[in-house]
């Protein structure tokens, strides 16, 4: 299986492309070097871990009836780089809405999981979100940090703040690698990836000197998004007692598609921003 590690964009063209996450084989989906936490090298980052799970919570019947309002991740401590399978069941089989688990394993151990509320579609009253974000096109394109590049496949435009400044930012993503390979990914799993984004695009503290890596991600979808760029305002709040609270607002060109949450985990440390990994 592939052992890529994240590179500098000028080396990007001697890599696979599209770049992409996992590699299936059988029931396994076996990480890239890609996949590879900030925080520890040994672990998979909760990025690719909630896009997996989106993968496994799609449903082409069961989409074409109920739309996916809410999709929520709990990350069991660190995740191994490592293997990993997916197991599905049902929680809820109900007329108007289904609710349903998909649970990931390391060997046979669960090491995440994801709940995914479906509503019955309708036609209702429209309330949409107010917002006033520039269009991406407006925007240059930028270098995001190393390990959300995805090896030159994650795009971002900057609106203000970001990556490196603590504080609230805004910010324009997008994405041209793929989750699983060979499978082009949905925009439902472009969504899930970017939603773990918050805490790092939103920190309130500076990496080298207070670790915010997340312990789980939750996302309310109002539609599913549409296009190819994604907008993620983020900011983080903390009391002081070490946990804190990402707070996320998602959009597309046509406005605001989904509102989230992360926990956001806080202890002194650093990220691996600039640290050589070792290849498994």
């Amino acid at each position: 299986m592939s052992t890529d590690e994240e590179v500098p964009l000028s080396e990007a063209d001697t890599r696979p492309w599209p770049p992409f996450y996992f590699e299936q084989e059988g029931t396994l989906h076996h990480p890239s070097g890609l996949t590879r936490s900030p925080w520890d090298g040994r672990a998979i980052a909760g990025g690719p871990v909630s896009a997996l799970l989106a993968c496994g919570a799609e449903d082409a019947a069961l989409n074409a009836y109920f739309e996916i309002a809410r999709f929520q991740v709990d990350i069991f401590g660190k995740v191994p780089h490592q293997p990993l399978t997916m197991r599905t069941e049902v929680l809820r089989e109900g007329r108007q809405s289904k609710l349903h688990r998909v649970n990931l394993f390391a060997d046979d151990r669960p090491v995440a999981q994801a709940h995914v509320l479906r509503v019955r579609r309708l036609e209702t009253p429209v309330f949409q979100v107010p917002h006033d974000y520039p269009a991406p096109a407006a925007i240059a394109e930028t270098d995001g940090p190393r390990s959300a590049r995805m090896a030159g496949a994650i795009r971002m435009r900057r609106v203000f703040g970001g990556p490196g400044e603590p504080g609230r930012g805004v910010s324009w993503l997008a994405m041209d690698g793929e989750v699983i390979r060979g499978t082009a990914p949905s925009n439902f799993v472009k969504a899930c990836l970017f939603a773990d984004f918050g805490n790092g695009f939103g920190s309130s503290t500076n990496a080298a000197e207070w670790s915010f890596a997340n312990l789980d991600i939750t996302v309310q979808f109002l539609r599913m998004p549409v296009g190819d760029w994604f907008l993620l305002d983020a900011e983080t709040h903390m009391a002081g007692n070490g946990h804190g609270t990402a707070r996320n607002v998602f959009a597309d060109e046509q406005g605001v598609y989904a509102r989230g949450f992360q926990t956001v985990f806080v202890a002194p440390g650093f990220q691996l921003e600039n640290v050589p990994i070792t290849p498994r």
